[in-house]
């Protein structure tokens, strides 16, 4: 029971495609695609490839084989922003922190390196030989994860308003991040399937983003997202489900007395619901009632 599969040596759409129907054969249709961008036929077919990926992971290492050195990194940014542009998660990986291979610390260029492609917008980052030949899998672990928390709170991520011809789900999912900002509210979204939550990721929300979703494969599925936080709850329709997320962000102690939170799901309906809650009860925690009209 995994959640990914990913697809080595794409040079196509096509090839994603092909994937595609095959897991569907297989009645495995709700495992994700990874597409690894490493060779100059993926990069030509940039734009049908994350289109019709889950998910899109650089490979820097077989790319330096197939371009310039000095083309990888032109490259790496070009392969994030069209991962965001098509709102897909982008993993980078290779030589993240390649020098723990056999020392305990990273170079100060490593960090650097990876402060680059937390800055240009990547929603993970990958390791590779480090942990699987190396001295100091742990400490290389733990290194990157020092690195990350230092610096995610500092970094502006790239966001773009989504242009006029946007369908309406994107532009409802940019605004619900603006409308949270400037509340200085906390995000929380009921979601069936992943994709409400994706479309706020893309747009790098200043403020936690908190997923909620009755199903276990898409809370392992979402934690691989930007500053998506899942969060597992049980109820059957839409509704029901922004009650149980609210509860249960209360007795995880994510939201606390006082603070604002936006609350919603994906547009599937004629009429719609997006809740504005300021936590007033934690030990009765329930939406109805609170929101702020």
């Amino acid at each position: 029971d995994f959640d990914y599969i990913s697809l080595s040596y794409v040079k196509s759409a096509n090839d994603v495609r092909t994937l595609r129907r095959i897991l569907y054969d297989k009645d495995a249709r709700n495992i994700g695609i990874i597409s690894k961008i490493e060779t100059i036929s993926a990069v030509r077919n940039l734009d049908g490839i994350v289109r019709e990926s889950d998910v899109v992971l650089v490979a820097r290492g077989d790319l330096g084989m197939h371009f310039s050195l000095e083309e990888v990194p032109l490259l790496q940014r070009t392969i994030i922003r069209k991962s965001i542009e098509y709102g897909k998660p982008v993993i980078v990986a290779t030589q993240i922190l390649a020098s723990m291979t056999e020392n305990p610390t990273p170079t100060r260029a490593e960090v650097v390196d990876v402060v680059t492609a937390m800055s240009e917008g990547a929603d993970a980052l990958m390791l590779t030989s480090e942990t699987a030949v190396g001295k100091y899998p742990l400490e290389t672990v733990k290194w990157l994860r020092r690195i990350i928390e230092a610096y995610e709170d500092k970094i502006q991520y790239p966001r773009e308003k989504p242009p006029e011809i946007a369908d309406v789900k994107q532009r409802f999912a940019y605004s619900i991040v603006v409308l949270a900002e400037e509340l200085n509210a906390k995000i929380a979204v009921f979601t069936k399937e992943g994709r409400t939550a994706l479309r706020i990721a893309r747009y790098h929300p200043r403020t936690s983003l908190y997923a909620a979703s009755n199903n276990k494969k898409i809370i392992r599925r979402l934690s691989i997202v930007w500053g998506v936080e899942p969060i597992e709850v049980k109820a059957e329709n839409y509704l029901d489900g922004l009650e149980a997320t609210y509860k249960a962000l209360i007795e995880k102690e994510e939201v606390g007395y006082g603070e604002l939170l936006v609350l919603t799901y994906g547009i599937l309906e004629a009429e719609h619901t997006i809740k504005i809650v300021r936590v007033e009860h934690p030990v009765y925690p329930s939406i109805s009632g609170e929101s702020i009209s």
